[in-house]
């Protein structure tokens, strides 16, 4: 059976999350970035200061950075386990269909539960579970189906 609503929506939701790998890459390097320059840090701390009248440090700016960079790996990392597990899935498709729909939905579940790609696996999961095989017709509508001679003699008769 052709496959390919589900493995076009696998493959564009692969490629939303090289998107949000790249895209979470970029941000962590550029908050990185920021968090070194000296005078954003000063304006940071005057900033915090001025607005809430909490006295922040050098090195609590430099833990929220820590902070960011861990969240952000942490994210490239559970993409890129989403990426393999829904690759696997669309190289199971034509072969176990039942599997590839498992692995979509680990996918899914690794690409952040609420998000563009997720929905994607999910949808090419169920598509996975409920679609069937092709039957074949008995006859197309239309046409008549071929005689049988019958040896029956009530039926001559």
């Amino acid at each position: 059976m052709n496959r390919t609503i589900e493995k076009v929506l696998a493959m564009i939701a692969s490629i939303l999350n090289v998107f949000g790998i790249a895209g979470t890459g970029v941000f962590m390097f550029s908050i990185d970035n920021l968090f070194k320059t000296e005078s954003l840090q000063q304006q940071i701390i005057e900033d915090v200061q001025q607005s809430t009248g909490t006295k922040l440090t050098l090195t609590d700016l430099q833990d929220l950075s820590q902070v960011f960079g861990s969240i952000g790996w942490f994210v490239i990392i559970v993409l890129i386990i989403s990426l393999i597990i829904g690759t696997a899935g669309m190289i199971k498709l034509h072969s176990d269909t039942k599997l590839a729909g498992i692995l979509f939905i680990g996918a899914g579940i690794f690409a952040c539960l609420i998000s563009v790609p997720s929905i994607l696996f999910y949808i090419a999961a169920i598509l996975c579970f409920t679609r069937k095989k092709a039957q074949p017709q008995e006859s197309p509508v239309g046409k008549k189906a071929p005689h049988q001679i019958s040896n029956n003699q009530e039926h001559i008769k």
